[in-house]
């Protein structure tokens, strides 16, 4: 860990002592994650004046979930009132399911269109079946402030989800291995809320990773029309992995103003994050059947096994009302992240070369520097008679990113293209013989802009909410020989794609929707792992069509959807091209994605609350060359798989919680693209609160246990890989607000 960032974190410790004093008036009988109930309930007490929208934050029992939602460029507005498939998870959800030690994918697939597929390392998921990451993600509506590396949650108030693809609702974008097509993903950031606030947290999790968050907030002015919020952490220690250890430090800072024509949010912060041996990928060689899942607390780190990664975001919103029907928007931001040390296995994974689970450790280093770059310009205007009502948006957009990497070292000699330093075994462990190497430099590996237009009316009239949208996008990528820096493809692109849906609510509990969204992509390079490495794949453009119910009645909100998406398909195929004999990634049919989606959040009962729902997902191939892949079914893409969690609460003091998640059975391809199952997996996460007073502040004593029957699975992921489960893992928390 880079000492000389830890006096950051010092110093916003430092900077609490003079909010706590100032801090008078503190309700000292709600917790840090009942800060949005908190903020429901003054919005009472809040003038007019003060917001710009009219519009309030609500949350369902439990704080596990929200009726609220900011619906890309149309808005905010209630979920029920939104013509797409939509959930927000509330800051109690956001905190009982992040652990220092856990991928992003434990809280996120809250949402049952979301599937796990991540690790300590990555914060890789599925999305109806299609892979996102970090880098596809949004902060407070802008995109590229996120890494494909673990997220810093504990910023986090809330999570919003649009299902499906939402290029219409949201702009443009550029991910890094990963794609938005299968739904937008929108953190928004913790605000300072009307009272001031100042809570102390300490975790211990797992081994011995302990883990200190400071939350500090106040809001200044005659009108209070100016809030800071700062949340700094600082984490150490060792996983429920034997030998892994997660290591960060990090502070963020949210700065926000409102006036009666003004709407500014700025957030910024800085992150350093390291993580030793975090080894649990593993791909298939020529082996027809998968080995037993091992025990999840082995850890497969050859000695020196290393990632660390460090750096900033800044995104700001602002929102300036011209009159009382007109409104103009910008939303932008930069993130420069820095992925300094990657000493990995080759690709990412080992290979298992048998049924008896042995493979050799193949390794690479390198690293990944990445500057990513948005900027929004929009406006909204609000116009029609009494009976038909219409809201006309606009927004141009540009995103731009560049990203280096790693240049081969010379490994074994010259001997080979990757290093090699012995064997290892899933059950008997590892058998190392030398060391890898460390130093390596990067060079320009890609640059990548895309530009669109987005135009969207939305006409009301009684009862019924019509959508119509055109965006207009156009990408280009440009691929490099990262040691000689110069030009090796370039592909450019544009594409206009509509955007359409229609609401019918025959009353305040029920609505009744049917839509057409669209997302397109920048090409994608080609990356070293295939033959054709250096090559630029066109954009992949996905659509949808998507029909649903909602309904929603004394705190309980259910959905269902019935969907159906067609998306461009990069494979991978086995084949020998002019002696060259390999695998080459290339885009070929389209991948069709058809399924059915029901998500419950809410009250059930006076002490009971309910979250979660399930999916079933028909993915399978189309239309690809000579019909050699027609039919089969997405790599790691079960039909079913759901989760649902209840929370019972006895008292004001005590809640119960528990959740189960369910995984069905799934197919990857091995070494000679043969299918090999993946058993299906159940897990379980209990925990409990309990709330009291300590020296006249407020306390809040947690305790989670995830994966509670400490159950071993593989767990398909990436397409065709799949990752060793993570064992039971607990974690205790007390927190103290001041």
């Amino acid at each position: 860990m880079r000492k000389k960032y830890l006096s950051v974190l010092i110093g916003m410790a430092l900077l609490a002592i003079p909010y706590a004093v100032l801090g008078e008036g503190v309700d000292e009988s709600q917790s840090s994650t009942d800060s949005s109930v908190k903020s429901s309930k003054l919005a009472d007490f809040v003038m007019d004046d003060l917001v710009i929208t009219g519009y309030r934050e609500k949350v369902l029992q439990g704080a596990y979930a929200r009726t609220d939602t900011t619906f890309g460029l149309l808005g905010n507005r209630e979920v029920i009132d939104t013509p797409a498939s939509a959930m927000v998870i509330g800051p109690r959800t956001v905190e009982s399911f992040t652990a220092s030690t856990l991928p992003l994918d434990k809280v996120l697939s809250v949402n049952p269109s979301i599937r796990m597929a991540g690790s300590t390392l990555h914060n890789d998921f599925t999305y109806r079946g299609i892979r996102a990451n970090g880098t596809s993600s949004l902060i407070n509506g802008i995109p590229g402030l996120m890494t494909q590396f673990n997220a810093p949650t504990y910023a986090m108030d809330h999570i919003e989800f649009i299902d499906g693809p939402s290029g219409g609702y949201t702009g443009s974008s550029i991910q890094y291995e990963s794609t938005a097509a299968g739904g937008m993903v929108n953190f928004v950031t913790k605000k300072a809320g009307d009272e001031p606030r100042l809570i102390y947290k300490q975790t211990f999790t797992d081994r011995s990773n302990l883990g200190e968050y400071i939350d500090v907030s106040k809001r200044f002015g005659s009108q209070k029309q100016w809030g800071v919020r700062i949340n700094a952490e600082n984490l150490r220690g060792e996983t429920g992995v034997k030998g892994e250890r997660v290591n960060t430090a990090s502070v963020y800072v949210n700065v926000d103003h409102k006036t009666t024509h003004h709407n500014t949010n700025l957030f910024m912060g800085y992150r350093d994050g390291e993580v030793e041996n975090g080894m649990r990928w593993f791909k298939l060689g020529n082996v027809d059947t998968l080995p037993k899942a091992p025990n999840g607390k082995n850890n497969y780190a050859f000695n020196g096994m290393y990632k660390s990664t460090y750096g900033y975001i800044l995104g700001l919103n602002h929102e300036q009302k011209l009159n009382k029907t007109t409104t103009v928007f910008f939303n932008g931001g930069l993130n420069h992240n820095n992925l300094d040390n990657n000493v990995m296995a080759k690709f990412s994974s080992y290979t298992i070369n048998n049924s008896n689970g042995d493979f050799n450790l193949e390794y690479q280093i390198g690293g990944t520097p990445q500057n990513t770059y948005y900027a929004q310009l929009g406006t909204r205007h609000e116009f029609g008679s009494p009976s038909v009502k219409h809201k006309v948006t606009v927004a141009f957009d540009k995103s731009w990113k560049e990203r280096e990497s790693g240049i081969t070292p010379n490994y074994n000699n010259g001997t080979n293209s990757f290093g090699v330093l012995g064997t290892g075994n899933l059950y008997t462990g590892l058998h190392q013989t030398s060391m890898p190497i460390t130093r390596y430099r990067t060079g320009l590996a890609a640059r990548q802009q895309m530009w669109g237009v987005t135009a969207l009316d939305e006409i009301s009239y009684k009862k019924w909410n019509l959508v119509l949208g055109i965006h207009h996008h156009s990408a280009t990528t440009n691929n490099y020989n990262n040691r000689s820096g110069n030009l090796v493809s370039s592909n450019t692109s544009s594409s206009t794609s509509p955007t359409y849906a229609i609401m019918y609510k025959p009353n305040d509990n029920w609505s009744i929707y049917g839509s057409h969204s669209e997302y397109f992509d920048a090409g994608t390079p080609v990356g070293s792992a295939y033959r054709n490495a250096g090559e630029i794949l066109p954009p992949a453009k996905t659509k949808q069509n998507e029909i649903g119910v909602k309904y929603q009645n004394n705190g309980l909100l259910t959905t269902l959807a019935l969907f159906d998406i067609k998306m461009a398909n990069n494979i991978v195929v086995n084949r020998t091209v002019a002696g060259n004999t390999g695998t080459w990634l290339l885009q070929d049919g389209e991948d069709r994605h058809k399924g059915v989606e029901w998500t419950i959040n809410g009250r059930l009962a006076k002490k009971w609350s309910i979250f979660g729902g399930a999916m079933y997902l028909n993915a399978k191939k189309e239309k690809t060359a000579g019909g050699r892949q027609d039919g089969t079914r997405v790599s790691a893409q079960p039909y079913w798989s759901g989760t649902i969690g209840v929370e019972y609460n006895p008292s004001a003091k005590w809640g119960l919680m528990t959740r189960m998640t369910y995984f069905g059975d799934s197919y990857i391809r091995n070494g000679a693209s043969k299918l090999v199952n993946v058993p299906s997996y159940t897990v379980f996460d209990a925990g409990v609160r309990y709330k009291t007073k300590w020296k006249d502040s407020s306390a809040v004593f947690s305790l989670m246990a995830y994966n509670l029957f400490n159950k071993n699975y593989w767990m398909a992921s990436r397409g065709d890989q799949v990752y060793v489960s993570t064992p039971r893992t607990y974690m205790l928390s007390v927190q103290y607000e001041l």
